[in-house]
């Protein structure tokens, strides 16, 4: 059996790896760390993460760190073949490019100014938003889901800053398969129970 430990705090980038780890329908245990109290710099919480940030996700003796590390780990090691592309599927390209694309790419890029200027953009590593938001628009126009029309991990790691990126209007004017994809990504049970731990309506 599995001996997970999700680090969490609500109303925190820890809905990613929650939403996970009930796609998986893993057992896991919950250890909150309270961001008001700094719980996240405690010397415990530290040995844990280094950086200070949650979430962070122990395994047996196993610590992993940041959202992309957390989702190739877990798919990997417990729904290879489903979730993850097998290291033999023709998709596994795909899906760890979507994978890493999300904090790499379009995270940076929908919380940075919008800034189209290709010079500018050729310093950065994430380049310009138009092209961001087009290579997700051509991708989910044709397919369901990143890798086709399958629903895998890299939907839990994209789709979730995504899901937060619409609800926080950070997109002007998004593309309507994006809209669409958050409906269908919404309407998946798991994602409803990480909300609901995420975002609980008392915040008390």
């Amino acid at each position: 059996m599995p001996d997970i430990t999700l680090y969490f705090s609500p109303f925190s980038r820890c809905f990613t790896p929650r939403w996970l780890l009930e796609e998986i329908g893993l057992p896991y245990a919950v250890r909150t760390i309270s961001l008001r109290k700094r719980e996240q710099k405690s010397a415990d919480y530290l040995r844990i993460n280094p950086m200070g940030k949650v979430p962070a996700l122990t395994d047996g003796a196993v610590t992993v760190s940041e959202n992309p590390a957390i989702c190739i780990y877990l798919a990997d090691r417990y729904s290879l073949g489903e979730l993850a592309p097998s290291l033999d599927d023709p998709r596994r390209g795909s899906y760890l490019r979507w994978m890493i694309f999300s904090t790499a790419v379009f995270e940076p890029t929908i919380y940075s100014p919008d800034d189209n200027d290709p010079v500018a953009a050729s310093g950065r590593g994430w380049g310009e938003r138009f092209r961001v938001l087009d290579a997700l628009d051509k991708t989910l126009s044709t397919a369901p889901w990143l890798t086709g029309d399958r629903f895998t991990a890299a939907d839990v790691m994209l789709g979730s800053l995504l899901s937060v990126a619409l609800y926080n209007h950070r997109i002007a004017d998004p593309p309507t398969s994006l809209v669409e994809y958050d409906k269908r990504l919404s309407a998946r049970p798991a994602y409803q129970r990480a909300a609901e731990a995420t975002w609980p309506a008392d915040r008390t």
